[in-house]
């Protein structure tokens, strides 16, 4: 008996299993999300990584229904401005895919002040030049514009999409020397970049807005790994990332920010 049941069970799985792998309908696709920046943005902290804030407002459905959107995150570890300006926005503008982006998140500029870049107003401005480009790349309001390698002309800039760019939540770190040095940085940053972006020229059909992580963070607790074991092993060796929940929290305040521009 029980190995007719088996025989039983193999041959309706295999009857069944080709109807059901062509049961995936591959939905038409009226909007592309972006995710763009540093190891925040990739997703570190999270476990897994594609628990990651960029992830969830991706699988949440945030910015479209999931059937209908296209989603990539071009983030890196440790990236900083200079690789946010420099190599993802080429990738961005060059690549053409049918589908061009909607929706671009972006979250870059603390691993150049982790990294002894003290130039808060210089960092800040990549960050703004970087969304420049993605706005303007082919329109004259760029210095320098990113070139296709082939044609050597300036790739087309974005149209029609929204750009959500964050500051940094706050980090408590317990050293209150240190915790006050980062506080200022990231103070500074969102100070820096508010001031920058006022500048950026914004097409019709466009929009940008910053997403402000450092206001929302104060007093919140659980949010970085640093209050978390492993998380604080000196007062220059600390983890900044973001927890589960901290991607969570991050999620929601880029949520509230695109459901305001509705």
């Amino acid at each position: 008996m029980p190995r007719t049941f088996a025989f039983a069970v193999l041959l309706v799985t295999m009857i069944f299993a080709p109807a059901l792998a062509s049961a995936q309908v591959n939905f038409p696709k009226t909007g592309y999300y972006v995710a763009m920046g540093d190891s925040v943005a990739a997703g570190e902290g999270a476990m897994p990584v594609t628990d990651g804030y960029a992830y969830q407002l991706y699988d949440h459905g945030v910015f479209g229904r999931k059937q209908a959107m296209d989603f990539a995150n071009v983030s890196v570890r440790g990236g900083r401005s200079w690789d946010l300006r420099d190599h993802q926005v080429p990738q961005v503008l060059c690549a053409e895919p049918a589908q061009r982006p909607t929706v671009v998140t972006i979250t870059a500029g603390a691993n150049d002040f982790l990294r002894n870049d003290t130039n808060i107003v210089g960092i800040a401005a990549r960050v703004a030049e970087a969304i420049n480009l993605l706005l303007n790349n082919d329109n004259g309001f760029v210095s320098s514009p990113v070139l296709d390698p082939v044609t050597l002309l300036p790739c087309r800039a974005l149209a029609n999409v929204t750009i959500l760019v964050s500051n940094y939540y706050s980090i408590p770190h317990p050293v209150p020397f240190v915790f006050g040095q980062l506080d200022a940085a990231l103070s500074g940053f969102d100070q820096a970049l508010r001031f920058w972006l006022q500048f950026t020229s914004v097409p019709p059909g466009s929009r940008v807005a910053i997403v402000d992580l450092y206001s929302a963070s104060f007093g919140r607790k659980g949010l970085t790994l640093i209050e978390r074991r492993l998380g604080f092993e000196g007062p220059f060796d600390f983890e900044i990332h973001p927890t589960n929940l901290g991607h969570s929290f991050i999620a929601k305040e880029f949520e509230t920010v695109w459901s305001s521009l509705q």
